[in-house]
């Protein structure tokens, strides 16, 4: 079934251009990013705050013993010189913390394995050089269809 599901995507993909995808929430990344780089302020996404509560439900919930004295930090408050994809993307670069996130994570190995469809999903020349805005832009297959969230 995942291969008909890769095909389906490769073939709309091929028959749209990446600006097609469907915006979510009406954010517009080019129009987001270009207002912070502006402002000289980085993205702060109202639809998932840096918060508690956005990290899950039950046992990642609020009250859960796992997110207690979670801190949100940015990349470059973690490293001097953050990178986000380095020759390329492999499965193996993914490693799984503690959240017990890894439904999502094999997912992201997963698309390691089709360079095209990644390259759809992360769209190559993101990084944290001049035109960094705190924000990243990707695209999600979603009921048929590419969503920008």
């Amino acid at each position: 079934m995942a291969n008909v599901a890769a095909e389906l995507a490769r073939r709309k993909a091929r028959d749209k251009d990446v600006s097609s995808a469907v915006p979510f929430n009406q954010q517009n990344f080019e129009q987001l990013q270009k207002e912070c780089l502006k402002s000289g302020s980085l993205f702060c996404d109202p639809t998932f705050p840096a918060d508690r509560d956005s990290l899950g439900y039950n046992q990642l919930g609020r009250y859960s013993s796992k997110t207690i004295g979670t801190e949100w930090k940015r990349p470059t408050e973690l490293s001097s010189d953050p990178q986000f994809i380095v020759d390329g993307a492999k499965r193996t670069d993914i490693c799984q913390g503690v959240l017990g996130d890894c439904w999502l994570l094999a997912a992201i190995a997963s698309l390691t394995l089709d360079p095209q469809i990644l390259n759809r999903v992360v769209p190559p020349g993101q990084n944290f050089g001049s035109q960094y805005a705190g924000i990243f832009h990707f695209q999600l297959w979603q009921y048929g269809q590419w969503v920008e969230p």
